[in-house]
């Protein structure tokens, strides 16, 4: 294939991503009356680096969890797995249980791991990916979505606070 025909190819299929993206947000589940929703985000300062987690965490009745901490060393994608982990413990931590839970997030290498989307998983992090799984299998009816960073500012906030806050001379461990 030559260079040429390749980077069609590319343009292509990252236009088609693009499409996919803008469909999903106008199919953006808004769930039932019991429907909890989360919201997660995690940042790495540089990356890799200091990891900071933020997660949001909304019921029904007007109950709100937030996380905001911070999560060792890694990369980018190594704090957003910590938060998707952080906001599933949340959800897995309520009673009674939410019977639905509708989870967003910012991170598309994460989210298509968590799916099965991807072509293969992402490679380094399949532990997190088995975590985060595990914690699915004890929840009900959940659905997590991908959306654009400009509209996961809450967690995106958390995840920076954290980073904030950071103590150098005591790094907590990697939260996984």
């Amino acid at each position: 294939m030559t260079a040429e025909a390749q980077a069609r190819k590319l343009r292509k299929e990252a236009k088609m991503q693009a499409r996919r993206a803008q469909l999903a947000l106008k199919r953006q589940d808004h769930g039932g009356p019991l429907a909890w929703r989360g919201w997660f985000d995690g940042s790495a300062h540089p990356n890799p680096g200091k990891l900071g987690i933020g997660a949001l965490l909304l019921g029904p009745n007007g109950e709100r969890i937030e996380v905001s901490e911070a999560a060792g060393y890694g990369s980018s994608s190594d704090a957003e797995y910590a938060a998707l982990t952080a906001v599933l413990k949340a959800a897995l931590g309520v009673r009674p249980p939410p019977v639905q839970l509708l989870l967003y997030g910012d991170s598309q290498v994460v989210i298509n791991d968590v799916l099965g989307t991807a072509a293969a998983g992402a490679k380094g992090l399949e532990t997190q990916r088995a975590t985060v799984v595990a914690l699915l299998e004890q929840l009900h009816d959940v659905t997590l979505r991908w959306l654009p960073r400009h509209r996961n500012g809450e967690a995106d906030r958390l995840s920076q606070l954290a980073i904030a806050g950071w103590v150098e001379e005591d790094p907590p461990p990697l939260a996984v």
